[in-house]
């Protein structure tokens, strides 16, 4: 069990994450509390691309030791409803800001939501990382990878958008 949930976790810990997720998502959307229907192809693509990249990549990169491991309950979470739903809303959001407000917005709410894990689940937890020292190492290294989301999520739909793959089109700024 130690391994779906971590260690001295409970069921009413996850339930916590998941009000902050909300919370979070309270926030996120407030700017556009509804997905506009010529978005929708490009939310849905990259809810369900970073959502298995994720989950996936979390997995891999721990076995590479390049990360502290996520238990399987976090992990899907944390890929499906934090960087899937919760950041691909941002993104939606926010895809017309200039660049470097869309990396650092991504970076500070993904410092939040891991701060909140790490609080609450123990997650997101190396004493030292890259050869510092501290906890917030990790943490800090792991949201700014966060905040490469929007220019990694740009390149894809403009890509992507150019042949209309995937049901993904390039929003048309006015």
């Amino acid at each position: 069990m130690e391994q779906i949930l971590g260690s001295n976790n409970t069921l009413l810990e996850y339930l916590l994450v998941l009000l902050i997720y909300g919370l979070m998502f309270l926030l996120i959307r407030y700017p556009k509390p509804a997905l506009e229907l010529n978005y929708r192809g490009n939310f849905f693509f990259l809810f369900a691309l970073w959502a298995v990249l994720m989950f996936t990549g979390n997995y891999l990169f721990y076995r590479l030791g390049v990360m502290a491991f996520l238990p399987w309950l976090n992990n899907l979470l944390h890929s499906g409803i934090w960087v899937g739903f919760c950041l691909g809303w941002l993104y939606y959001c926010t895809h017309d800001r200039p660049m470097w407000e869309q990396v650092l917005l991504f970076a500070f709410t993904s410092f939040i939501v891991k701060m909140a894990e790490n609080s609450i689940l123990g997650t997101w937890n190396m004493d030292s990382y890259l050869g510092i020292k501290s906890p917030l190492a990790y943490i800090i290294t792991m949201s700014v990878v966060d905040g490469f989301y929007p220019i990694i999520s740009n390149w894809l739909i403009k890509l992507l958008g150019k042949k209309s793959t995937f049901g993904v089109y390039t929003p048309q700024l006015v």
